[in-house]
């Protein structure tokens, strides 16, 4: 049996570290309780007692700190609890990938894209890829950039849809299209009378409707108006395209989405578009994975149908 490796650093089976036993420790962790946890896990009490004490010993510290009202986890018990709700989403994945072929689908995908994505081509894109492969099955979730690397780095999604403009040396990148920036306006604002394009400081002057600090897009417009040796007046900051758009109808400020997320609603909204002209506001977007020699065939068709190449 493995005990370490060349940095000295022990395997994990010679911790004790079997599933049944981090369960249990979850299971104790959450329930505050070793009684609670063993009719959760439908053990014996000694059992659970005696499994977390023979990991806590070859571990070499203690895990749990036990007292009259139960239990709580010590710092080290924390830091494994953070590993572990990763560890069993990966099972929980793994369990799904074999239901979808024991079910007689071929693959399972799981995708994480951010809003610039689904906001645009991805729908269309998605449903051309599953009149084709009716034996492949999609999850999509809508996540934001640093969400999506992160889930693609431990595994819990097999592809992820960003940025190009996020750079993670953890990850694998493809370059899948780009996206043009548009400026948003009320259709009564100053602005949107004029034709043509317009100018990013322009609009950094205005009240701004702006995005998450979370997402991406927020982070390139502050970025930029720092270049300018300005601040953006964030008068109102939201979550979603659809939440932009009706702040800007409203007359709250101007904005600025992708093209796709503003273009197609002119019509039913009193809104303007007007195209930007500084180079940035032409970017990337990008697919990621952990490993393109690693990918399920199903998220390999996936990723060559969405950048129109068979040669992945």
């Amino acid at each position: 049996m493995k005990t370490a490796n060349s940095r000295g650093i022990r395997h994990w089976e010679s911790m004790g570290l079997d599933l049944v036993t981090l369960r249990v420790f979850k299971a104790a962790v959450e329930e505050q309780s070793l009684v609670r946890a063993a009719e959760r896990e439908h053990l014996a009490l000694s059992s659970v007692s005696r499994r977390i004490a023979e990991m806590e010993a070859r571990v070499g510290t203690s895990l749990l700190r036990r007292h009259d009202r139960g239990v709580e986890p010590t710092a080290a018990g924390r830091v494994l609890m953070r590993h572990l709700g990763t560890l069993f989403d990966l099972l929980q994945h793994a369990t799904v990938d074999l239901e979808a072929f024991a079910a007689g689908r071929r693959g399972y995908v799981r995708l994480q894209a951010n809003p610039s994505s689904v906001a645009g081509i991805l729908p269309e894109a998605l449903a051309q890829f599953l009149r084709r492969h009716p034996d492949i099955e999609v999850s999509v979730e809508e996540r934001m950039t640093v969400e999506i690397l992160r889930a693609v780095q431990v595994g819990s999604a097999d592809l992820g849809l960003i940025s190009g403009t996020v750079h993670d040396a953890d990850v694998q990148v493809l370059r899948w299209r780009e996206d043009h920036l548009v400026a948003v306006l009320p259709v009564d604002h100053a602005l949107a009378s004029e034709s043509g394009p317009i100018r990013f400081a322009d609009l950094a002057v205005e009240p701004f409707i702006a995005l998450s600090s979370s997402m991406a897009l927020q982070n390139v417009y502050r970025r930029e108006a720092a270049a300018l040796g300005l601040t953006l007046q964030e008068r109102v900051n939201v979550a979603s395209f659809d939440s932009v758009r009706r702040m800007v109808e409203a007359g709250l400020g101007v904005s600025i989405l992708p093209e796709d997320g503003a273009v197609p609603y002119t019509r039913a909204m009193r809104i303007r578009v007007r195209q930007l002209v500084d180079p940035w506001t032409t970017r990337a977007l990008a697919i990621c994975m952990r490993d393109r020699e690693a990918l399920p065939a199903a998220a390999r068709l996936l990723v060559q149908h969405l950048i129109g190449r068979e040669d992945l």
